[in-house]
């Protein structure tokens, strides 16, 4: 196994540790089916939106588009397709899609600031003058995993503005974006999760 797979390796349980300690939202003859389907969604999501970020190199090498082990993984893709599967569950189980996120985001910071080593060892996510882009976002993700701790509403608010506004702004100095006009896909899709953000803040706030 590489660093890379094993470094996800590590951070997927301690995140599935996470859950199976913490969750009270979730029914426990569920609990095994949503948290291995949202984490394989996840990874599709994530592989899907690493192989259109360098789509010149996989369409050259489809083969490899399966390949994991060398990188590839785009976080929003897996953000975005984990949410939108929790979603449906949420939906078909008739529960409050909040409550769910909520109890589950905490956790996240923690686990992407450790994946972030596995780009360290795949020698990727590095920015303009060779900065470690890596680095920046594994200890700003550290700081938010520190600040869940004692931050007790708004959690998933919270992680869509900062993690919104932090990507927005490492966005400029990263060298594989996915350019759209003036801005970057990522920094599209951060300016996307901060609105959403913003909306749920005011959403809680007005029901409670």
């Amino acid at each position: 196994m590489s660093f890379y797979g094993l470094i996800l390796g590590i951070s997927f349980v301690i995140g599935i540790n996470y859950f199976y300690s913490h969750n009270i939202v979730i029914p426990k003859n569920k609990e095994n089916y949503f948290i291995f389907s949202t984490l394989i969604w996840g990874i599709i999501g994530a592989r899907i939106y690493g192989v259109v970020a360098a789509w010149p190199y996989f369409s050259q090498n489809p083969l490899q588009i399966l390949n994991l082990r060398t990188g590839g993984l785009g976080i929003y893709g897996g953000l975005l397709v984990g949410i939108i599967f929790i979603y449906i569950f949420s939906k078909k189980n008739k529960i409050k899609f909040l409550n769910i996120t909520n109890s589950l985001v905490p956790i996240i910071p923690l686990c992407q600031s450790i994946g972030r080593w596995g780009n360290y060892f795949n020698h990727e996510i590095y920015g303009i003058n060779n900065q470690p882009v890596w680095l920046y976002e594994s200890i700003l993700l550290f700081i938010l995993y520190l600040i869940f701790k004692r931050f007790g509403s708004h959690q998933t608010a919270l992680f869509l503005i900062y993690y919104g506004i932090l990507r927005f702004l490492l966005e400029f100095i990263r060298l594989d974006t996915i350019p759209i006009l003036y801005l970057s896909l990522a920094q599209i899709l951060s300016l996307l999760f901060i609105i959403i953000g913003l909306i749920i803040i005011k959403y809680e706030n007005t029901h409670h």
